[in-house]
């Protein structure tokens, strides 16, 4: 009797290291299955927040590696009467997303730490925020997700009710963040048109200098329609004179907003425009300050900094536009 004891408790010893081993294999890979599924579907209906940086794209898909692994060793670690009950799937879940934020959290600071070695120029709000913040939502709302239901998948029997709550857990992960982020950071479709008087020698037909950075950019077309749109705006607010177009600028996604900027040298030193919140503005400058039509409109709490000509330097204006995620390009204007 005592022999087959022994010999029970051997087989015991033996069967506990393989499926912790299994678990360990099946987190890991469903981890990256997942988490594959939910970032590739994101990029391929254009759901990205903020449309998507290729550079954070390929860190995000890097980094879950190791994300993967993590979850794989706290999916063997668990014991396994700590999870049986009726609420198994809820713990099992919560782990999942805990382990799916801590790895967030954790992973790219990492990264900044062991590859830039920057964390002496920065300050202690990058404990926070390490890089931008279309990034660090999209990679913490991603890796709950596929936190979760890795271990539902893993961890819990895999009857209809779980597969079903699996794959709505799954759309939602793809659907829900970009609008959570323009709803939490007032995201939206910004057009910036920089507006200079047509000097003598230049066509107020030259073409503007069109960029855009987001999911919906702005092609020729576009362009030619946001100047005719603006210098119709510019006609019936009133305003003497003949006008170009230098630059038209679109970031953002969401509620439409136009920010017209009429540069009548001599501009001044620097200011800071508020931008529209879902309606148009025209910004001119005067040389004692800046003149807006309307007076009253709807405005954010993100700005368009304007600054004026340097000694020495041959542009008319510098512009800066702060997107939802605070960055933005700050070109120059020339005045011919």
């Amino acid at each position: 009797m005592e022999s087959e004891l022994k010999q029970d408790r051997s087989i015991q010893a033996d069967v506990r290291p393989a499926s912790r081993f299994l678990r360990f294999g099946l987190a890991s890979m469903t981890t990256l299955v997942l988490g594959g599924i939910i970032l590739g579907v994101t990029s391929a209906t254009g759901m990205l927040v903020m449309g998507g940086h290729s550079i954070w794209f390929r860190a995000e898909l890097g980094l879950m590696v190791p994300f993967a692994l993590a979850l794989g060793i706290v999916a063997a670690a668990l014991p396994r009467r700590g999870l049986s009950g009726s609420r198994n799937p809820f713990i099992v879940a919560a782990t999942g997303a805990a382990v799916g934020f801590m790895c967030y959290y954790l992973f790219p600071r990492w990264m900044l730490w062991g590859h830039l070695n920057v964390w002496r120029r920065v300050s202690w709000l990058h404990l926070f925020w390490v890089f931008s913040p279309d990034f660090e939502f999209q990679t913490a709302s991603c890796w709950v997700a596929a936190g979760a239901l890795a271990m539902l998948v893993t961890l819990t029997r895999r009857t209809p009710a779980v597969l079903v709550a699996v794959a709505v857990l799954c759309v939602l992960a793809i659907v829900l963040p970009a609008p959570a982020f323009n709803l939490l950071t007032k995201n939206q479709e910004l057009t910036v048109a920089m507006v200079v008087p047509v000097s003598p020698g230049v066509s107020a037909s030259k073409r503007p200098f069109v960029f855009s950075s987001g999911p919906h950019w702005l092609d020729q077309a576009g362009a030619n329609a946001v100047a005719a749109h603006v210098l119709e705006d510019l006609r019936t607010s009133g305003l003497p004179g003949q006008y170009r177009i230098t630059d038209i600028y679109r970031c953002g996604a969401g509620k439409k907003s136009l920010q017209i900027i009429v540069l009548d040298p001599p501009v001044p030193a620097q200011a800071l425009l508020p931008q529209p919140d879902g309606t148009e503005l025209i910004y001119v400058s005067k040389p004692d300050g800046w003149r807006t039509i309307p007076s009253q409109a709807p405005t954010l709490g993100r700005s368009v900094e304007v600054r004026g000509p340097e000694t020495g330097r041959p542009y008319l204006a510098r512009y800066c536009v702060p997107d939802a995620a605070g960055s933005g390009p700050c070109p120059a204007i020339r005045p011919d």
